[in-house]
């Protein structure tokens, strides 16, 4: 068992490393972040919109949303999603979830005044995770239709861009996609995009985007369609790689805003919706994703795209 401080110092938290099925992981380790799965048990205190969290060091008590306050939940989810999500090795040799991800659940958890453990799980898993259980929650999913027959969602807390990695030209356009063999995640909103986008496609799907990555960089595959900032990552960290973002224009209709997900009912959701538009508006979100994606992903102010919680007759995932 290690006791490292996790998300800016601000939070401590034992959390035991083991192994499970390799996905992405494969490609962390790429990245030089390490493999493994974590469960980490996060004591958050809460805090008002002005307060600074409390140091949970000090064993104080938890404040916050009317229905959240006190609540055990599970963010269950990918470790293996950078910038979302991943795997740090720290100078100690363990390891710490970081990323966008993290830190927006984190800063919900120190205002609702929640506690929370992650649960790493490949993607295909994650959906049935979070349908059987009224206390866990994923983010990174857009939602459609389909997926809110199932779910429930907050407003969007990141606008998406789809990217496309390649080893040769860079592919901007969903023309320039016509004719090449296509990579792509089963399940993800990019799958569901090239499918419809471009019908005629060459189009081979796998379990998780390293697979995608692995095919490219082989030569097997043509291109990979991917979240634009886990592409941005894959191609920082493989010299060769091209990428090319598609304009959100071209891209709308497939593909949303990054939402938080539960299963439908869950109770915490609308305290969560209520905490993102707070975070949207004055500022702190923008910040997360200056940190950990870059400024040209920010939403400088224009949150129209944001949207508002779903609770339709509706089920969604950004992966």
């Amino acid at each position: 068992m290690q006791t490292n401080s996790v998300f800016g110092g601000r939070t401590t938290a034992d959390h035991e490393v083991t192994t499970t099925q390799l996905g992405r992981r494969e490609f962390v380790g790429m990245l030089g972040l390490g493999l493994g799965a974590v469960a980490l048990p996060l004591a958050l205190a809460g805090c008002s919109q002005e307060e600074a969290p409390a140091d949970v060091t000090s064993g104080e008590a938890a404040t916050g949303g009317d229905g959240t306050a006190g609540m055990q939940l599970t963010f269950v989810g990918d470790d293996a999603f950078a910038p979302y999500r991943y795997l740090e090795t720290q100078s100690d040799g363990t390891q710490k979830v970081t990323g966008l991800d993290i830190a927006i659940a984190d800063e919900l958890a120190s205002r609702l005044g929640f506690t929370y453990d992650y649960e790493a799980q490949e993607f295909a898993a994650t959906l049935a995770s979070v349908q059987s259980s009224q206390t866990s929650f994923t983010m990174a999913m857009s939602s459609n239709e389909e997926r809110e027959k199932t779910f429930n969602f907050t407003r969007g807390y990141y606008q998406p861009l789809v990217g496309v990695l390649t080893m040769g030209d860079e592919v901007a356009t969903i023309d320039g996609l016509a004719g090449k063999s296509i990579a792509v995640t089963t399940g993800t909103v990019q799958n569901k995009f090239v499918a419809a986008a471009v019908p005629n496609a060459d189009i081979h799907t796998y379990d998780g985007g390293d697979q995608c990555l692995q095919e490219v960089l082989a030569g097997r595959i043509d291109a990979y369609v991917c979240d634009g900032a886990e592409g941005q990552s894959m191609r920082d960290a493989n010299p060769g790689l091209v990428l090319g973002l598609l304009p959100r224009s071209d891209t709308k209709d497939y593909v949303g805003v990054y939402r938080i997900m539960a299963a439908k009912g869950a109770a915490f959701v609308a305290d969560f919706d209520e905490c993102v538009g707070q975070m949207l508006q004055d500022g702190t979100i923008d910040k997360y994703i200056g940190q950990f994606v870059g400024e040209d992903f920010e939403w400088a102010g224009d949150f129209a795209a944001s949207g508002t919680a779903t609770e339709g007759v509706g089920s969604g995932t950004s992966e």
